[in-house]
């Protein structure tokens, strides 16, 4: 169970995959059979699923327009192409979840550039993966290569009929229909990326993970989220959080540390202009700070003492100058590093200069690369922030100026995105925490949470209970595509866009729902704003529901379940599912109405490990006897915006219960 080789011939197995690799003739997968299931009968062997027979080539790299495959020459009457690379070299070692085999290929064409494909596959040792990259070196003595793309992988998927899912970690889709070999899919990057080659030098692809999951959209979810997690275990790593922008003082700032510790806050965030004059200096406040640096150190011990980590709003791609919007009740500073280095900018058509705000106008290739990599790890390193909650993306627009890194602007997203990728995995190896309004690759990078669904837009246009339920509809439904505990939800305690959740003490219901949606959902943040609370007993209703999250988080990092969509006219519910949790199961159910209400839910237990014919036993004491799929119905009655939590455990053997 791993990779075996029989002369020419490379077979990758797990429980789930199979893939057998012919060298020959020049690279070529000859079977590829997935089996979710994984059965095997003696010495034969029984697939879900088979591909074709056989791929036409496994990689490829464009060069000066031409695209040289690696794969068989004239391998058959279907393929009348011909391969332009053979493996000079094969080995198999560990990787970082199973065995790995890396074929070195070298061209077989006096006419093609001197460059060398080196193709790495992993197949994990207990995931439904197979791991695939490649790397191009060019291997002339004297001459400079561009590549204009890499071919990754080319799969005979039809349409997505397959139960393989296939993604990256690249940030655009990588996906593309085959034009000369009809029914594949190839996956490649987007865009031409055209880096420039010197000899000696080599470049990196994207990482390509195929993973056999489920046609059914409950379940595809629940084992890609499972895949996600331990490719990227940091995202499990989730902390209670409030975001505060507000303050006036330092002596503001010490309350909100003691409010947050008060009230089960673990972390908290200190949002644009709170902390810094401007971002791309990184300069504290005098206002807050007359010390400077010194304050702010004594102010992040005064978190770290109680028991808090601190994370300051930063930006890999932006430096403020005069293009900036004003800020309410902020007078902002423009960066000395922008006013010193303007070319450092993202140049566009016609000598534009792109405004900074919340896209970025800084471009990574230029010497703003270097400078604030550095700076955002001083911060870490030397100020003790436990991470960073970064902003700005890199522009997605070209970058005209030849003068930085990527010369031509064709490279520029290949090379931003190699950018962050080293930068990102820089922090994660340190142990800090990145949050980022990423695409959700970035978690591969090391970011460790990003946007989780939520809509800020939706409180511009109501408040109360409507928006409370309208957010939690987007995430549910966010849920399919990603874990809760990547993502974070958003709570605004007072007007934000013109509306709220009008938070009351004397009637505290729209204040329960907007926090029991957040934590209820699995989401560790954010609450947004200086004040947590209105009174005390919204007070006693935050301090219940960080409780609950810190009692239940083992379970909630575990997958949600989609049990019934909130539509704000009947109950709605998820269930949190976790066989390696103390608590495997937890159902949470919002009735968002004024009425008494009566539902029926199916709870598909065997997502939270329990078996059939076993039982689950509630919170009560009573139990449910569990169907031949591990299944269980459960009938509840609500009353008027009731919020029902409900753990399931496994029933001890030769106990009884009163069944529900």
């Amino acid at each position: 169970m791993a990779i075996i080789r029989e002369n020419q011939v490379f077979k990758l197995q797990n429980d789930y995959i199979y893939r057998e690799i012919d060298i020959s003739q020049g690279p070529t997968t000859k079977a590829y059979h997935i089996r979710p299931e994984g059965q095997q009968r003696g010495e034969v062997w029984y697939p879900m699923f088979t591909f074709t027979a056989s791929l036409p080539f496994e990689a490829a790299v464009t060069i000066g327009g031409i695209t040289y495959e690696a794969g068989p020459w004239k391998e058959s009457n279907h393929w009348q192409r011909g391969g332009a690379f053979r493996v000079n070299e094969a080995t198999i070692d560990k990787g970082s979840f199973g065995d790995r085999l890396t074929l070195a290929c070298v061209n077989l064409q006096t006419s093609a550039p001197a460059v060398e494909l080196v193709l790495e596959y992993e197949i994990a040792d207990t995931l439904p993966l197979i791991i695939k990259r490649m790397k191009v070196v060019n291997r002339s003595s004297s001459e400079t290569v561009v590549v204009d793309n890499m071919t990754v992988e080319n799969l005979y998927l039809w349409r997505d009929k397959f139960e393989m899912d296939v993604f990256t970690d690249y940030y655009w889709d990588t996906r593309r229909e085959d034009e000369i070999y009809r029914g594949f899919t190839r996956f490649e990057f987007p865009e031409a990326v055209a880096i420039p080659l010197k000899p000696g030098e080599s470049c990196d692809s994207f990482t390509c993970y195929e993973t056999v999951t489920s046609n059914d959209r409950d379940e595809k979810s629940i084992q890609l989220h499972r895949v996600y997690k331990k490719l990227a275990p940091w995202i499990t790593n989730t902390y209670t959080k409030q975001i505060v922008n507000t303050c006036k003082s330092y002596e503001e700032l010490i309350e909100v540390a003691d409010r947050a510790a008060e009230c089960g806050i673990e972390t908290v965030g200190f949002l644009m202009h709170q902390i810094w004059t401007n971002i791309g200096d990184y300069i504290p406040r005098l206002d807050l700070f007359p010390n400077g640096e010194a304050d702010l150190k004594r102010l992040i011990q005064y978190y770290h003492d109680k028991g808090l980590i601190i994370l300051p709003y930063c930006a890999t791609a932006i430096a403020w100058n005069e293009n900036c919007t004003p800020m309410e009740n902020f007078k902002w500073v423009d960066s000395q590093v922008a006013v010193d280095h303007p070319e450092w900018q993202y140049l566009g058509p016609e000598g534009m200069r792109y405004a900074p705000e919340a896209f970025g106008n800084m471009c990574y290739q230029s010497g703003w690369g270097d400078y604030i990599r550095n700076k955002l790890l001083y911060l870490i390193e030397e100020l003790g922030f436990d991470g960073m909650d970064l902003d700005g993306p890199y522009h997605g627009l070209p970058c005209l100026d030849d003068t930085h890194k990527h010369g031509r602007h064709a490279s520029v997203r290949y090379m931003n995105w190699a950018w962050e990728k080293q930068f990102f995995g820089e922090v994660a190896a340190r142990g800090k925490i990145i949050t980022a309004p990423q695409e959700w690759q970035s978690i591969f990078l090391g970011v460790g949470q990003r946007p989780g669904g939520y809509r800020e837009e939706e409180y511009a246009f109501m408040g109360g209970m409507p928006l409370i339920v309208q957010g939690r509809s987007f995430l549910y439904d966010a849920r399919y595509d990603t874990p809760a505990c990547m993502g974070w939800a958003f709570t605004s305690l007072g007007i934000y866009h013109k509306n709220s959740i009008e938070a009351n003490d004397d009637n505290p219901i729209t204040y329960e729902h907007a926090i029991a949606t957040m934590f209820g959902y699995g989401h560790a943040g954010i609450l947004f704003g200086q004040e947590l609370y209105v009174g005390e007993r919204t007070k006693a209703i935050l301090q219940k529901w960080t409780r609950f999250y810190k009692t239940y988080r083992e379970t909630m990092k575990g997958e949600l379940v989609h049990i019934a969509r909130p539509n704000h006219a009947d109950p709605d519910a998820v269930m949190h599912v976790n066989p390696e949790a103390d608590v495997p199961a937890l159902l949470v159910v919002f009735n968002p109405t004024g009425e008494r209400k009566e539902v029926s839910f199916e709870l598909p237990l065997n997502y939270a490990g329990f078996k059939a014919g076993e039982e689950a036993v509630l919170d009560d004491a009573t139990s449910l006897k569990l169907d031949s799929r591990a299944h269980a119905c459960l009938t509840l009655t609500l009353e008027p915006f009731e919020i029902l939590t409900i753990p399931l455990q496994r029933l001890p053997i030769g106990s009884e219960r009163a069944h529900a």
